[in-house]
């Protein structure tokens, strides 16, 4: 679907473009979402462009999703989708600047295009050329991340509390399900990061396009905000990723120190329990002469002796600490 955003009075208007129409020449931003063969080659028509297709898009390697061709700036970054369930996804989305106009490619639907296409076609926001609606759509792009960054905060502190404090209410850790909320926070926090690492490089290329497409002063302010915003949410998800690996070590160790206790009760218990078992094992021989089978008292005696064995094991572990 190709969808052209038409300035009106400092907002846009979504026209929806069929693939034997004509591109608006005051339309500002072209979003193409999951475009048909035949849309592909209408646009790459319509603009003069060769954009890449998904599959090139997947394929594409980091070093080469930054790339100029006569006037038109292509910049592919990776990023983050359906964060809100449980398989979050990494996806690749191209932006080309022509001009003053602004072409997407995506083939998903990332949170910020939506939020940002609802509020430039409601509320007045700069948006009269390409690069103002570039400006808008990564600053919408970093604030859903830092959104991103929080819940994984959140969930963090959430996870400390139920391992280390032992709030009433919290009942018996459950180790297994804390790894895998570990292990959640850790793949969303990556992708994240994945993420923020794209965009930084977006906006530095950015930054020294050719002298005939240099942006204008204010686009370009706009632009060292966002790369500063950028980078103190990298500084953030490497802190967080820090926590994870210290919450998933505690995490470890504690299971450790279970199995440790564990082991230690089955110790302290074949201990206490060997001397009664050593006595029994001496009185259930069956030789023939033992000069305790004919004592009255020798039934009795026997029990003593093996309750006092066991007695004392425990008593000396007890005074000395091990239990």
């Amino acid at each position: 679907m190709i969808t052209a955003y038409i300035r009106n009075n400092g907002m846009l208007n979504p026209q929806i473009i069929d693939p034997g129409g004509a591109i608006p020449d005051d339309a500002v931003w072209i979003d193409c979402l999951e475009p048909t063969k035949e849309e592909e080659r209408f646009v790459d028509e319509a603009l003069g462009l060769d954009v890449p297709t998904e599959e090139e898009m997947q394929e594409i390697e980091v070093s080469s999703r930054l790339y100029q061709e006569g006037t038109a700036l292509y910049m592919t970054a990776t990023m983050l989708t359906r964060a809100d369930t449980t398989n979050p996804e990494s996806v690749p989305v191209t932006f080309v600047l022509i001009g003053h106009r602004l072409l997407t490619l995506r083939y998903a639907e990332p949170l910020p295009f939506r939020v940002y296409a609802a509020k430039v076609r409601r509320h007045q926001m700069p948006c009269a050329t390409g690069e103002d609606v570039l400006a808008g759509l990564l600053d919408a792009i970093v604030d859903r991340v830092a959104d991103i960054l929080e819940r994984v905060q959140l969930e963090l502190d959430n996870m400390s509390r139920e391992i280390f404090v032992r709030e009433p209410g919290f009942g018996k850790v459950r180790f297994d399900d804390v790894l895998r909320r570990v292990g959640r926070s850790h793949s969303l926090n990556s992708q994240a990061r994945e993420s923020l690492v794209s965009l930084a490089r977006l906006i530095g290329f950015l930054g020294r396009p050719a002298d005939d497409n240099k942006l204008p002063k204010s686009v370009n302010r706009n632009f060292k905000t966002i790369s500063r915003d950028v980078a103190s949410l990298s500084d953030h998800a490497s802190f967080l990723a820090n926590n994870i690996n210290f919450l998933l070590d505690a995490t470890l160790g504690l299971i450790s120190s279970e199995q440790n206790g564990i082991i230690k009760i089955f110790s302290v218990a074949a201990v206490v329990f060997l001397p009664p078992t050593l006595i029994a094992s001496m009185y259930g021989m069956n030789f023939k002469f033992m000069p305790e089978l004919d004592w009255m008292l020798g039934y009795p005696m026997a029990l003593c002796l093996m309750v006092i064995s066991a007695v004392l094991p425990y008593y000396f572990f007890k005074r000395r600490g091990w239990l």
